[in-house]
């Protein structure tokens, strides 16, 4: 499961130009958001590429690909 985890991550940091970081907090806030699920405070607050991916995941989900 982690290895399928990080290869979606691996997918969509090259399909989207995010770094890989980014890419796997945004699966981990879309995979919260779908558990209704709140991520660790830390996560919620934080300004690394993983925190920031879990926020905009989180938050804003698949329709945040739709740019």
């Amino acid at each position: 499961m982690l290895t399928l985890m990080k290869n979606e991550a691996v997918q969509l940091a090259e399909k989207t130009g995010w770094t890989f970081d980014f890419a796997a907090g945004f699966l981990a806030g879309e995979s919260a958001r779908a558990r209704r699920r709140m991520p660790a405070p830390e996560l919620l607050s934080g300004a690394d590429d993983y925190a920031l991916g879990v926020q905009i995941g989180y938050h804003y989900g698949p329709a945040y690909l739709n740019w």
